[in-house]
């Protein structure tokens, strides 16, 4: 056997036993991808109330609605002041009224998109639009909510700072307790048009007191499986 020869089987050899940690990582993460990784999804669902109140309850919510025009991002959501009623009816689906009113969510004086300083009647802007008896499933809460066409003025405009016009505005989700969520459909059709799509804009529901903080939510918290 010649020099040479046992010479390339040391040298390869002791390449096979020089550390690689780049590569040995990228091994170890092609091998383990997608194990003990957390599915956020669940948990988000899980958050929700998913069955109507079993009494006659009154409660003030805030919703926060995420949109495509803005790249669905939380701190530019559209915010309203939510008052609702919901009566069971036993044996048939419960009634919801609801009265929602645009909250303030652009400063002028900065012409930027700001987070209301809390929830209360003094931070709307506009008027709000009342439905009344929609009806709201009994086992899961599931409802639809035409509520028609939504002035929002420029203040209430956390998009652009501009009056904008909502027509054929539909909340379609599912009612609960301490935080319900529904889509959010309608034609944009001021100052310009567009068709919010229900499958990509979302609103959460969460109960609040007159005067509390405005909530933060997580914008892979914005899910309303129907």
């Amino acid at each position: 056997m010649s020099v040479a020869f046992l010479g390339m089987v040391a040298s390869a050899s002791a390449a096979a036993c020089i550390p690689d940690p780049k590569g040995d990582f990228e091994d170890y993460r092609d091998k383990t991808a997608g194990l003990g990784e957390k599915d956020s999804g669940p948990a988000d669902v899980q958050a929700l109330d998913t069955k109507p109140p079993e009494t006659v309850t009154d409660a003030l919510y805030i919703g926060i609605c995420v949109t495509t025009l803005a790249g669905k991002d939380p701190a530019q959501a559209l915010r309203f002041y939510t008052e609702t009623k919901y009566t069971p009816v036993p044996g048939s689906d419960g009634k919801l009224t609801m009265t929602v009113t645009p909250m303030h969510g652009w400063d002028k004086t900065k012409n930027d998109y700001i987070t209301p300083s809390a929830v209360s009647k003094a931070n709307t802007r506009g008027k709000g639009i009342t439905v009344t008896d929609v009806p709201v499933k009994s086992s899961d809460g599931r409802f639809t909510a035409n509520l028609g066409t939504i002035n929002l003025p420029g203040e209430a405009n956390s998009i652009s700072g501009r009056d904008a016009v909502i027509a054929n505005l539909v909340l379609d989700g599912k009612f609960g307790v301490g935080e319900f969520c529904s889509t959010l459909g309608g034609n944009l059709t001021v100052p310009y048009a567009y068709t919010f799509n229900p499958k990509e804009n979302t609103c959460l529901f969460i109960k609040v007191n007159e005067g509390d903080p405005v909530p933060a939510r997580d914008a892979t918290q914005f899910l309303c499986p129907l």
